[in-house]
């Protein structure tokens, strides 16, 4: 029903392209997939890069460096989907300090010296911990290299808290942004779904921003509406319908 009325899809997401991919790939509507919080964004029917915004070489470096002074054990996601990997590491996977982020049947990673690593098709520098130690590090990156990184901080995990470096212009508001100027969609006309504080420039930029139940504190506090229903129970779903009315859910 939404397509027909000329709605437009976009799955913005934190996860690789990938995962979103698998994870999406029976919904029978045409989308775009904005992934790794808006580093990357393709097209699932033909893998299409629509548009990528990368960690320089220069820049992934300082960060990297910078992390080994604090001890801190960076988990790098790279678009080496074609290749049949998204993440380089130093460690094995179960190495403590990944808290867990990376699971037994994981299979999709190389381990690699980071500090030999030339290729300029970084993604996003991530790290797994205490929010508050994280967060520190957040601040301090972005005092000693200002206007050269975009963050996301990520609370809803299995881990406690994962922190992102990213390029300047990657996060899914700007890729989202970027995606609807061509598409000739205004600000207002965009409906965004969130949960979490990577979510937050866009819950707050978009035309209408419907902020999950199950969502941070943060989020609810910006939002133009909170769902009745959590992820778990179709909340997008019942939101669409107070929205645009009944729609059919067989596919939901």
């Amino acid at each position: 029903k939404l397509k027909k009325n000329n709605v437009e899809f976009v799955i913005a997401t934190g996860r690789n392209y990938y995962d979103a991919k698998r994870l999406t790939q029976g919904l029978p509507f045409d989308y775009v997939i904005i992934a790794n919080n808006g580093a990357v964004t393709r097209n699932p029917k033909n893998d299409e890069t629509i548009e990528r915004r990368t960690i320089n070489r220069d820049d992934y470096a300082k960060v990297i460096q910078l992390s080994k002074k604090h001890s801190l054990h960076p988990i790098i996601y790279v678009d080496k989907d074609s290749f049949g990997y998204d993440i380089i590491i130093e460690r094995e996977f179960d190495f403590s300090e990944y808290n867990d982020y990376l699971s037994k049947g994981f299979k999709r990673y190389r381990i690699t010296d980071f500090s030999n690593y030339n290729e300029n098709d970084v993604l996003s520098i991530c790290f797994t911990g205490e929010f508050d130690l994280l967060e520190n590090f957040r601040q301090q990156v972005l005092r000693q290299y200002p206007l050269k990184f975009s963050t996301s901080v990520s609370l809803k995990l299995h881990v406690e808290a994962l922190m992102e470096i990213l390029h300047l212009d990657a996060c899914k508001w700007k890729a989202l942004k970027r995606y609807s100027d061509v598409r000739g969609i205004a600000d207002h006309e965009i409906l965004a779904f969130g949960d979490d504080n990577n979510d937050i420039e866009m819950i707050k930029n978009s035309g209408m921003g419907v902020v999950m139940t199950n969502g941070t504190d943060l989020m609810k506090s910006i939002g133009n509406t909170i769902t009745r229903y959590s992820n778990d129970e179709k909340g997008v779903y019942h939101e669409l319908i107070t929205i645009f009315g009944d729609l059919d859910d067989s596919h939901i």
